[in-house]
């Protein structure tokens, strides 16, 4: 463990380089912060936290840096938690009530805040169809052997597919036997559909049955897997870090590969989680870090959300900017009806 004075000395390190992105010298320490001991007690302690790894020289001549090893320990042990505010939850509330209405919208607008307010890239993993609950089912005529299937989804998902048929239908009939698909689906969710419903949906509405348990097994099967939506890309050129154009190359080819999302977001565990450098297990996304964070309907995880950056991000910032979005979008998600 460090002792007192290197925590000092390395939480002055790294929050100096956070906000300037240039290496550190013991002289900027000392005149910046009131440790209350010389520049070259700094020095010595400063040369100590590279030998244990905690800080690197990039150059003989030049200050110090963080290593990976020098930001896990600052998250982890020195950073002083950044509390988002009231005020801040309620005006995110209202930028993404306007896409209230259809999740996927929501979702992605949560993304583009994220990105927004973190001036870095934003990524949203959406819940798979198979989390999702049946809340309403319909059945409408278009033509003589074509019916609209309309499935409602909760929270606020709708899908609508064109059935063919060989017998003609009624407006009644399909009327009626949307009320009964609706006792039958209200309230299970996609991935619960077991065998013993469906072919109670095939005994009981014939050929309508079929074509339904047809639909609800390869009609929405490319939908099963999670939406990935990223935002803000643009923006995190704008850190010194990306100035080399096949850096920046590397993180938008990232940023567009999904199973990479899939994999660096999939996480159920509670609060925020933050990933550092190294320990990203993608060789392209070594210099980066991501923070995430999942979010809930009724208490139950169906997506996840973080933010990439540079390994010289502003950690507590983006702590905190995460745990906003993700409690507003949580809180959203579980009111929709």
């Amino acid at each position: 463990m460090l002792d007192d004075r290197k925590r000092l000395v390395l939480r002055a390190v790294i929050e100096d380089y956070i906000e300037t992105a240039e290496p550190v010298g013991s002289r900027t320490i000392a005149r910046r912060h009131q440790l209350g001991v010389s520049s070259a007690t700094i020095r010595n302690e400063m040369a100590d936290l590279e030998e244990i790894g905690y800080l690197e020289q990039p150059h003989v001549s030049a200050g110090r840096v963080p290593s990976d090893k020098g930001y896990r320990f600052y998250v982890d042990m020195l950073m002083e938690p950044l509390q988002y505010t009231l005020q801040q939850y309620h005006q995110v509330q209202k930028e993404m009530l306007r896409h209230y209405r259809e999740m996927e919208r929501l979702c992605q607008e949560a993304g583009r805040l994220l990105a927004s307010l973190t001036n870095s890239a934003a990524v949203v993993v959406a819940p798979p169809i198979e989390h999702l609950a049946f809340q309403h089912v319909q059945l409408l005529p278009v033509d003589a052997n074509d019916v609209l299937v309309v499935l409602v989804l909760h929270p606020s998902v709708v899908k609508n597919r064109l059935m063919k048929t060989e017998k003609a239908y009624t407006a009644s009939e399909l009327l009626e036997m949307s009320m009964g698909l609706n006792q039958k689906l209200k309230g299970v969710t996609y991935r619960n559909l077991g065998p013993t419903i469906l072919r109670e949906i095939v005994a009981e509405f014939g050929e309508i049955g079929h074509v339904m348990v047809e639909l609800l097994i390869n009609g929405l099967v490319e939908e099963k897997n999670e939406q990935v939506y990223s935002s803000g890309a643009p923006q995190i050129l704008s850190q010194p870090e990306f100035k080399d154009v096949e850096k920046a190359k590397l993180l938008f080819e990232a940023l567009e590969q999904k199973e990479i999302w899939l994999k660096l977001l999939a996480d159920d565990s509670e609060g925020v989680q933050v990933t550092i450098g190294k320990e990203n297990p993608y060789a392209d996304m070594q210099d980066l870090s991501v923070v995430k964070a999942t979010y809930h309907v009724g208490g139950q995880v169906v997506g996840s959300i973080g933010v990439v950056g540079p390994t010289r991000m502003d950690y507590a910032r983006m702590v905190a900017m995460v745990e906003l979005i993700a409690s507003a979008l949580s809180e959203l998600l579980t009111d929709m009806k």
